[in-house]
């Protein structure tokens, strides 16, 4: 059995930090359709595993946009909610521990008089659909700038006025009597992080569970652009392989293929418009470029059991020689595990496709490889290993990138309704 390694809630509060990255516009967003969805459900007296599924659902309820176009904004949300449920229903079921949540997803915006017409055995995803939808149009609703108290009968009567047509009777009957608790609506404009101290799910998750998990959240990471679709999965597999060619333990090596998953997770911050700049950045660009690394340290260092894996994921862009970013660090300051996630980082990008330009050959990914560890910025034992290994290693970076490009451009189409 693997070995257990942090908690749902952890995992979960690093997720939507991370999804809060994507913009300003949309911070806290997720959380206020979470809390006031799960809230929704205690008022209907669902059971507690449809109160689970209601939380997942509201939290997971606009990923789709990872794939959306340009910069993101609410109203770029908003205008298309069909579309970005659809897609976020295609990225759930791609993995079996999400796949009960992508129906919830994709109905997430759908009206009742729609969905009172389907059959009975999608009775309780239906409902489940409707609070997501509801907590969904008062976030929207909800100002940050005026009393909360001062908007709860305005909100109350534009719920009212959509009415059935929109909204399940028995929803609507739950949301009016959480219009009457003041503690609530305070919460959900205030404290809307409230929702992970009462969060229905703080199991303990394995090591092997992490890998599944983070595996979505790195098809997250690199769906945001076609220019990375396949990036994560090709460090992660080489980062593993050459762990655990180094003799690095079974766990540890486990460990790696998480921190792999989520070295780029700080790249939701980063506009798609320099992402996908095929050129050279500017130095302006490529400043806002190296905040990614940091904001993955950020997101993954309060996740207890990634004391490594943060850092593992985070530094690696730090050089042994002092030149690397963003905190600067030099020989022994760097682990032995970011030594290694640099090597497979560097190695998988000039190595894989991308839009614009073909993967480099062999020998050619050798020169840069080699010439970086010459300088300082990789560890020459660590190249020296990769090298020795190089077409065993290539071939699984190679099937791992063909794979992630594939799903990427079945998502793609199907979300398009091709």
């Amino acid at each position: 059995m693997s070995a257990q390694l942090t908690t749902m809630r952890d995992l979960v509060r690093a997720f939507t930090r991370a999804m809060n990255l994507i913009s300003p516009e949309i911070q806290n967003h997720h959380e206020k359709v979470s809390y006031f969805a799960y809230r929704l459900s205690e008022a209907m007296g669902c059971s507690e595993s449809e109160r689970r599924l209601t939380f997942y659902g509201a939290l997971m309820h606009d990923v789709g946009s990872v794939m959306t176009e340009g910069s993101l904004s609410l109203m770029d949300i908003e205008s298309r909610p069909s579309e970005l449920a659809r897609t976020g229903a295609l990225l759930l079921r791609m993995f079996p521990s999400t796949a009960s949540l992508s129906e919830i997803v994709e109905r997430s915006q759908s009206p009742w008089e729609k969905l009172k017409r389907l059959p009975d055995q999608v009775k309780a995803p239906r409902r489940i659909s409707q609070m997501v939808h509801l907590a969904d149009t008062v976030s929207l609703l909800l100002k940050e700038d005026v009393s909360v108290l001062n908007q709860v009968g305005e909100i109350r009567e534009c719920i009212h006025r959509i009415g059935e047509r929109e909204f399940d009777p028995a929803v609507l009957s739950a949301f009016d009597a959480l219009c009457e608790r003041e503690s609530v609506w305070l919460d959900l404009l205030y404290r809307p992080q409230l929702f992970l101290d009462d969060m229905p799910d703080d199991r303990s998750v394995s090591v092997d569970e992490t890998i599944r998990l983070t595996e979505l959240m790195s098809r997250i990471i690199d769906f945001r652009s076609p220019f990375t679709a396949m990036h994560s999965a090709g460090v992660a597999v080489t980062a593993q392989t050459l762990a655990a060619l180094a003799g690095m333990s079974q766990d540890e090596c486990k460990q790696m293929r998480i921190a792999g998953n989520l070295h780029d997770i700080g790249k939701l911050k980063i506009p798609k418009s320099i992402l996908e700049k095929p050129g050279k950045l500017t130095d302006e660009e490529f400043n806002i470029m190296k905040e990614h690394a940091y904001y993955t340290y950020i997101l993954l260092r309060d996740v207890r059991g990634f004391d490594w894996i943060a850092q593992w994921a985070a530094f690696h862009h730090e050089k042994l020689n002092n030149k690397g970013y963003p905190f600067k660090l030099s020989g022994d300051q760097i682990p032995f595990g970011s030594r290694v996630m640099a090597v497979a980082d560097v190695f998988s990008a000039v190595a894989e496709e991308r839009p614009y330009r073909k993967g480099m050959e062999k020998q050619k990914v050798i020169e840069v490889l080699r010439s970086d560890a010459e300088r300082g910025a990789l560890s020459k034992p660590i190249v020296e290993l990769l090298i020795e290994h190089y077409d065993e290693i290539d071939a699984l970076r190679d099937a791992e990138s063909r794979a992630a490009s594939k799903r990427y451009q079945e998502t793609l189409k199907a979300s398009q309704g091709d």
